[in-house]
C-alpha cells in the first residue's frame, strides 16, 4: 500500500477551492453587489424587448397608412411650385399645396422602422409656361413639366431598449 505525503494530501484538498477562487463570482452573492437585472430592466432577460409588450399604445402607431398633406407658405397661402435650383439641389417644381403621403411603420421586437413616401402631382400649366434661366428648372430630371409628377422616399431606423437577449 502507497502511502501519501501530507503535503500531497494538503495540495490535493486545497486545488478544488483554488480553481473555483479563480472562477467569476455570480452576482447577488453574501460577498458580490446585486445583480443588474434587479435594479436595471435592460440587464433582466426576462424583461420584454417588444415595444408593443412594453407599451401597447405602439400598436396604434403600426401599420399602413394613407394621408392627404396640405402645404401651405409663411403667409398662409396655399404652396406653390418653385423653380428647381439644380446647383445646390433645391426646391420642388411640383404641385405642393397637395400631396399624398404612404406610410409604412413596423415594429419587431425592439425595432422599429418607418418608410414613408411623398407623391406630388405635376405642376399646374402657369408654372411650366415661365421661362427659368439655369441653373433653375421647372422638372428634376428627365421627365416633362406638367405631365410627370415626382415621388420622394424618407425612411428612420430605432431601437426601443437595450438589446438584452440578442433579439
Amino acid at each position: 500500500m502507497k502511502s501519501f505525503s501530507f503535503l500531497s494530501i494538503l495540495t490535493a484538498s486545497l486545488a478544488p477551492a483554488f480553481t473555483d477562487a479563480l472562477k467569476p463570482s455570480k452576482c447577488g452573492g453574501s460577498l458580490t453587489s446585486a445583480c443588474l437585472s434587479e435594479t436595471d430592466k435592460r440587464y433582466d432577460a426576462d424583461y420584454p424587448v417588444s415595444i408593443v409588450e412594453q407599451s401597447p399604445t405602439w400598436n396604434q402607431f403600426e401599420g399602413l397608412w394613407k394621408i392627404n398633406i396640405k402645404n401651405y407658405d409663411g403667409d398662409g397661402t396655399p404652396a406653390q411650385p418653385k423653380p428647381y435650383n439644380a446647383a445646390i439641389d433645391q426646391n420642388l417644381p411640383y404641385a405642393l399645396e397637395e400631396v399624398v403621403g404612404f406610410y409604412n411603420h413596423s415594429l419587431v421586437g425592439s425595432r422599429m422602422s418607418i418608410n414613408r413616401y411623398y407623391v406630388h402631382n405635376p405642376a399646374p400649366e402657369a408654372f411650366c409656361n415661365q421661362t427659368f434661366e439655369p441653373p433653375f428648372l421647372n422638372v428634376i430630371g428627365p421627365g416633362v413639366c406638367g405631365v410627370n409628377g415626382y415621388a420622394i422616399k424618407a425612411g428612420q431606423y430605432g431601437t426601443s431598449t437595450h438589446d438584452n437577449n440578442g433579439k
